[in-house]
């Protein structure tokens, strides 16, 4: 293995070199490849504090994936594209689901981590984590740029944005038009295909709509290669329109809906055998949504009202979910000197839920939420060369009433190459419907007198909200006009971490008695991560840009004196995350109009519900322009290795494991 990687990384630096000696920047030149690192670092993100900055400039730790580095990768979907990050782990459980997280604490349903699409959360307060099989962006040519904040981002965003930040942001209908046709297939990617479509409104209107389709194949199992069932199809269809009434004022208005069927395979206790038995689910998945976002700028005083409707439908055999969301959302930015810049809101949302389960319960089965929060944040200017950011955010919930997530960040520029920033952050995630009233059944090996124990696992409405204390430091250093390096650090506290009790088993009276262990979700795990993630650019030459990405992680975990947590027994069985991360990418310009993508991914193993192996994985995306509105991509992935399983979960089968992938794909523009 040593020997195949190192052979592939002396082939992609030999290619680069012959590379530079013919290069031809494609037709397509605008790419990161011809950009220079004072031109990346001036790559304006909002998410760090709702207003346009520079990378630079931001105190806090981000990574922007733009559009050129998805289109380059040939990435279909949002987990695939954000791979490229250090600090965020992203494995695949099945064909169609993900577990993503950042800084750690990863599963299917992660839960410390805010994600938005043009700042809409996408993530369900059923479990307080992103339904990924739901999201599988096919145009993601309509993706302008995806901003991570690696850290809390509570004190703007709000509960659930513990550990991190993602923010998919999608580009204007007026960088939009004309005709745009994808299409393509192959090994894993039986079939996709699109089409959209932009215009113009008016003198200062303009539009795009669009359909598309997706088809996955299943996944093969780890033995006698037989086929999963967990292949997928989705359908979606949406538009976007944006409006400039005046220079100081504009108006979006973006919508979308979406129908699929999803297949899995479930591991489902069986109080009969005892044991586990497999089934083979097939489940649809359907929703829409509807949101405007209304700009307006008087003087030094801007105001931005935010305003959409979600719903969506799931049935799968666990656990079915209608969910009704209402988000309202106002905020006012004032310049009230040249030393302060306050920026100040509020935000109500309600949401509504109508739940059926098999091996999941919820009491009651439909529930009404709501959630009011206000927030401030003043950028204070101390001098020409250091910048103080103070605010917090104050939010009421239905489960815990008032939580407060209060943040100070502090920007020190040494000079515009060398750049020190702090920070100290306080974040909570609330309580989710499913912890404080859910029942599932669950197999738990074990036999008390000859009689097969399983365990039932309640919810519990004494459930407190998970809190963490961060400390962060970085640094962005530029030595020269070709190179960039970004380092952050982080040292996290948390308290009132999710454990489970379990309490005196009881004997239930059927025609096969079996014990019963019941559980009940309390907060008696607490401890500390601590890490860093390192980011390096380096722009060889004009035509070949290499990218080094590495994260570091411990976890230090610990349960209460008084807790019997049986599911718990080692400190690091919640991490389900790697401790070392990196990834190396190779961008070339080719001659011809010819561009080759290289990626290698180091993954280290994983100690969560079972232990699984460290891996590599490398993935080679070709292209080419033979005209300027027509690109030929070919996408090679997980080539050195069939068998890797990336992640597991005790209720899906555990045999799915990613597939060596080839799939090719044509790009019209007209």
């Amino acid at each position: 293995m040593r020997f195949i990687v190192i052979l592939c990384a002396i082939l992609t630096i030999l290619w680069g070199s012959a590379a530079v000696v013919h290069s031809d920047p494609s037709p397509t030149a605008s790419d990161l490849t011809q950009l220079s690192i004072e031109e990346l670092m001036q790559v304006e993100v909002i998410t760090a504090s709702k207003k346009a900055q520079p990378v630079r400039d931001v105190p806090a730790s981000v990574y922007v994936i733009t559009a050129e580095d998805i289109r380059r990768m040939g990435a279909t979907t949002i987990p695939e594209a954000l791979r490229l990050v250090p600090g965020v782990h992203v494995a695949m459980i099945d064909a169609n689901k993900w577990a993503v997280a950042v800084r750690g604490f990863n599963g299917r349903y992660s839960n410390k981590l805010q994600v938005l699409i043009d700042g809409r959360s996408i993530y369900t307060p059923f479990f307080s984590g992103v339904y990924w099989d739901a999201q599988p962006l096919l145009f993601m040519q309509d993706v302008e740029r995806i901003e991570v904040i690696r850290g809390p981002g509570a004190s703007l965003w709000g509960a659930n944005a513990v550990n991190g930040v993602i923010n998919i942001i999608t580009r204007s209908a007026k960088d939009t038009q004309g005709m745009l046709w994808v299409s393509g297939g192959g090994g894993e990617e039986k079939a996709f295909g699109g089409i959209r479509i932009g215009g113009k409104m008016g003198n200062e209107g303009y539009y795009r709509v669009y359909a598309l389709y997706r088809e996955h194949d299943a996944l093969d199992q780890d033995t006698a290669y037989i086929r999963n069932n967990d292949g997928w199809l989705v359908r979606r269809t949406g538009f976007r329109a944006d409006w400039s009434r005046a220079e100081n004022e504009n108006f979006t208005l973006l919508g979308e809906a979406y129908g699929g069927r999803i297949g899995q395979r479930l591991n489902i206790p069986d109080f009969t055998l005892p044991g586990t038995r497999v089934v083979d689910d097939r489940y649809t998945v359907s929703g829409y949504y509807l949101m405007g976002t209304w700009n307006r700028r008087r003087g030094n005083i801007t105001d931005t009202l935010h305003l959409y409707y979600d719903h969506y439908a799931r049935s799968p055999l666990d656990i079915s979910e209608i969910r009704d969301t209402v988000d309202l959302n106002w905020q006012q930015r004032i310049q009230v000197t040249d030393k302060h810049d306050l920026l100040w809101g509020v935000e109500y949302k309600r949401t509504a839920d109508s739940t059926r389960g098999n091996l999941m319960n919820l009491t009651p089965a439909g529930k009404v939420d709501h959630l009011f929060g206000v927030f401030v944040q003043d950028d204070i200017t101390l001098n020409e060369r250091t910048r103080l950011t103070v605010g917090s955010k104050f939010e009421n919930n239905s489960y815990t009433a008032w939580e407060v997530q209060p943040n100070l960040r502090l920007l020190w520029k040494l000079d515009e190459r060398r750049i020190w920033w702090g920070a100290v952050s306080r974040a909570v995630r609330m309580p989710t419907r499913a912890e404080r009233s859910i029942a599932i059944n669950a197999y738990y090996e074990g036999m008390v007198s000859g009689v097969p124990m399983f365990s039932r696992i309640y919810g519990s409405p004494d459930f407190r909200s998970e809190e963490v204390t961060a400390y962060e430091l970085g640094y962005r250093f530029q030595p020269n006009q070709r190179v960039s390096l970004d380092i952050s650090t982080f040292y996290n506290v948390y308290r009132n971490l999710r454990s489970f009790e379990p309490e005196d088993p009881f004997l239930e009276n059927t025609p096969a008695p079996h014990l019963v262990l019941p559980v009940y979700m309390s907060n008696k795990l607490h401890g500390r991560t601590y890490g860093f993630e390192l980011s390096a650019n380096w722009n060889v030459t004009d035509s070949w840009t290499l990218k080094l990405g590495y994260a570091n992680l411990t976890y230090r975990l610990q349960h209460a004196p008084d807790s019997k947590d049986p599911f718990n027994l080692h400190s690091d069985s919640t991490s389900n995350t790697p401790r070392h991360q990196w990834n190396i990418s190779s961008h070339l310009n080719l001659r011809g109009h010819w561009h080759i993508d290289s990626y290698l991914f180091f993954v280290d193993r994983l100690f969560g519900m079972n232990f699984l192996p460290s891996y590599y994985r490398l993935d080679i995306s070709i292209g080419w322009h033979p005209t300027k509105d027509v690109e030929l991509s070919l996408v090679l992935q997980n080539l050195l290795k069939r068998d890797i399983r990336e992640f597991e979960h005790p209720l899906w089968e555990r045999d799915s494991i990613p597939q060596k992938a080839i799939y090719g794909r044509v790009t019209w523009r007209f």
